[in-house]
C-alpha cells in the first residue's frame, strides 16, 4: 500500500497577512486615508485617465501644531482623525490621500469648481462646529498638461487661505 505524506496550509491566513501588508504600505494608519506612498503612485494613472477635466483640492489642517502642543498628541489625531472622516463625507471622490501631516489631497474628475467650494465651505464649516478649521485650495482643469501645475495651483490657494486664516487668528488659539 502506498503512504500519502503532506501538509496543509492555511493559505487564507496568508492571503490576509499579505493583504493586510499592501494596506499597511498604502494607508495612512491613524485616518484609513490613502498615504503618501499610495499617492505618489497613483498620480500617473490618474492623470493618464482624468487629464481632460480633474480638480485637486488642498486641504490643511490649521492649529495642528498649536493642538498637538497644547492639548498633546492624542487631540491633535483626534483632530486628524475628524477632518479625514468629514473629508470623506463631504468628497465623493476614491482618490483621498493624507500627504502630509495636516495636510489631505483629494482628485475629484469631471467636477464644477463651483460645486466643490460648496462642499469645501460645507466641510470648514461642520468642522467649525467641532472647533476645528481647514484651509481649502481647489484648482480645476480641463485638458491638463501637467499634474504638477494641477497640484501647485490647489497647494497655493490653500496657503493664500491659510494666511487669510491666522491673520484673523492667534496661532496659540488651541
Amino acid at each position: 500500500y502506498r503512504r500519502l505524506i503532506g501538509s496543509i496550509k492555511d493559505i487564507d491566513r496568508d492571503k490576509r497577512r499579505e493583504q493586510e501588508f499592501k494596506d499597511q504600505s498604502r494607508r495612512d494608519p491613524l485616518t484609513g486615508l490613502y498615504n503618501r506612498n499610495r499617492y505618489e503612485r497613483d498620480l500617473p494613472s490618474i492623470f493618464a485617465q482624468h487629464r481632460s477635466s480633474l480638480a485637486c483640492v488642498y486641504i490643511d489642517a490649521n492649529g495642528l501644531h498649536e493642538m498637538n502642543n497644547s492639548h498633546g498628541h492624542d487631540k491633535g489625531d483626534e483632530m486628524l482623525r475628524t477632518v479625514a472622516e468629514e473629508i470623506r463625507k463631504h468628497f465623493d471622490t476614491e482618490y483621498i490621500y493624507r500627504t502630509g501631516g495636516d495636510e489631505f489631497v483629494l482628485f475629484v474628475p469631471d467636477a464644477a469648481e463651483a460645486d466643490l467650494e460648496m462642499r469645501g465651505e460645507a466641510l470648514n464649516s461642520d468642522l467649525t462646529k467641532a472647533d476645528y478649521n481647514i484651509s481649502v485650495g481647489i484648482q480645476c482643469g480641463q485638458d491638463i498638461s501637467s499634474m504638477s501645475f494641477l497640484i501647485k495651483g490647489a497647494e497655493q490657494k490653500m496657503y493664500a487661505e491659510k494666511k487669510k486664516y491666522y491673520e484673523k487668528h492667534d496661532r496659540r488659539r488651541h
